[in-house]
């Protein structure tokens, strides 16, 4: 690439990006990834063009964060002088697990990526690195793993659409030599300390100002007063929120697998019901953990917390045309795990999620992340750890991409989403549609689900229950 390339100016991460990047630690990593399975090996020169070419046109791939010394101001985003796409890119073979000489499987692939999936990035780096990967079969595919503090499930969009084509044969970028591997640059400690007083200087004039908008509201609408006690209740009932699963042991070992199905029967059946899909999917995810409880003997376990992000983005900046960076918030709610019958459970889930969507919490959580943010790291990292306490699992459906893609002249025909567990919430569930199908990845620590392709055969047959239970009306 070309080697006067404009550096971006360094920007203050948000407060949603801020809440990862203080959060991330090694009892609870906040990385998200991408498997893409490929019905060839891509072209290795393609390849590389292509993911440079995803570096030129999203930024904050070339970035690192770079922290303020002693936490004077916030940490910021900053071009890494000795970016190298050779450490970000690599390719590695997996084998068959019994060391036959056929080609690995997708059961081999998805167990050589959790010790790969848990292990922390290199913070002085931009955060992500894109995996090589023989199989299944002849195939190929590709593992996109991202700190979740570069962006959202829906803000990876913006990625993908720069890492892939539309079409097979379209004209590859450029195959440059990207530029050289720069010396690494650090300021004096002195200097930094002054630049980071001045920048904290502004930003507590900015906060200032901030809270002088606050106190004007709360002066001139009476009514601000209420909402804002709504939001402390809700925060505060949501901290305390307790259930009696045993989904809460916690180790190091991180398990992957997935399953796809496809997409228009489900839609139907949503069409059926009414309400939105996340509801179809949280209805056939309670089905499956309270199979779950029962196999294990918790017939008493009744209900579990379930962390469920919601995007904050408008339409047309969702698929492909998503940008990086956190716009999302997030509720609670409690699946019942008691009921049977699916157009029930239905009903009662879309009545909840509905109550939790219309409290005032929903959409004040990004201005909490921004109080959050003032806070020492050490009490911030106490309280995420703190916050985490309350919930079983996490569910997230991303909105994906319903057109068939390419990379480096290879064809997607696969791709499973994954998202980040944390302490006492061992197990998360992401979905995301791609060429009419709906593929779910799941992401469960190995000490509280050992067993994870026994609910993984649980939650798909709780799917196949969701379409044949509406198929007849």
């Amino acid at each position: 690439m070309a080697e006067n390339r404009e550096r971006a100016q360094p920007e203050p991460l948000s407060g949603e990006d801020l809440g990862f990047w203080w959060g991330d630690q090694p009892r609870q990593r906040t990385t998200m990834a991408m498997l893409l399975l490929l019905d060839r090996r891509p072209h290795t020169g393609r390849l590389r063009a292509a993911v440079m070419r995803a570096v030129e046109a999203v930024p904050r791939l070339r970035q690192r964060v770079v922290d303020a010394p002693f936490d004077l101001a916030r940490p910021r985003w900053e071009d890494d002088p000795t970016f190298d796409i050779d450490f970000h890119v690599r390719r590695y073979a997996v084998s068959h697990d019994d060391g036959a000489p056929q080609h690995a499987t997708s059961t081999d692939l998805f167990h050589s990526l959790g010790p790969i999936y848990e292990r922390p990035f290199d913070r002085s780096r931009p955060l992500w690195e894109i995996i090589e990967l023989d199989g299944p079969g002849e195939g190929s595919a590709l593992f996109f793993r991202l700190h979740h503090g570069v962006a959202d499930g829906v803000g990876g969009n913006a990625i993908l659409a720069a890492l892939t084509d539309a079409e097979a044969d379209a004209a590859p970028a450029p195959i440059d030599v990207p530029d050289q591997p720069g010396p690494w640059e650090e300021a004096d400690l002195a200097d930094r300390v002054v630049d980071a007083l001045g920048r904290r200087v502004r930003e507590d004039l900015e906060r200032g100002r901030a809270l002088g908008r606050v106190a004007w509201t709360a002066a001139t609408q009476p009514s601000s007063w209420r909402t804002a006690a709504q939001v402390l209740g809700g925060i505060v009932t949501d901290l305390g929120a307790q259930t009696n699963s045993p989904m809460h042991d916690f180790g190091r070992s991180r398990h992957l697998t997935g399953f796809d199905l496809p997409f228009e029967p489900l839609r139907k059946a949503r069409t059926m019901m009414g309400g939105q899909m996340i509801d179809l999917m949280l209805t056939a995810v309670a089905d499956a953990v309270g199979r779950w409880h029962r196999a294990h003997g918790y017939d008493d376990v009744n209900e579990a917390m379930t962390l469920v992000p919601i995007n904050l983005r408008p339409p047309e900046e969702l698929g492909l045309g998503a940008g990086t960076g956190n716009r999302a918030t997030g509720v609670m709610v409690r699946l019942p795990l008691d009921e049977e019958d699916p157009i029930t459970r239905f009903k009662e889930i879309h009545a909840r999620m509905a109550e939790r969507k219309a409290q005032p919490l929903v959409d004040h959580l990004p201005s909490v992340a921004e109080l959050l943010a003032v806070l020492p790291r050490p009490l911030f990292r106490y309280l995420s750890h703190a916050s985490s306490q309350a919930v079983n699992l996490i569910v997230t459906n991303v909105p994906g991409i319903m057109q068939r893609r390419y990379v480096a002249g290879a064809r997607i025909t696969a791709g499973y989403p994954f998202a980040p567990l944390a302490p006492r919430c061992p197990v998360s569930v992401a979905l995301y549609g791609y060429d009419q199908r709906l593929y779910v990845g799941i992401d469960a620590d190995g000490t509280a689900m050992p067993d994870l392709r026994e609910f993984r055969e649980m939650l798909r047959a709780s799917f196949e229950g969701m379409i044949e239970a509406t198929r007849g009306d």
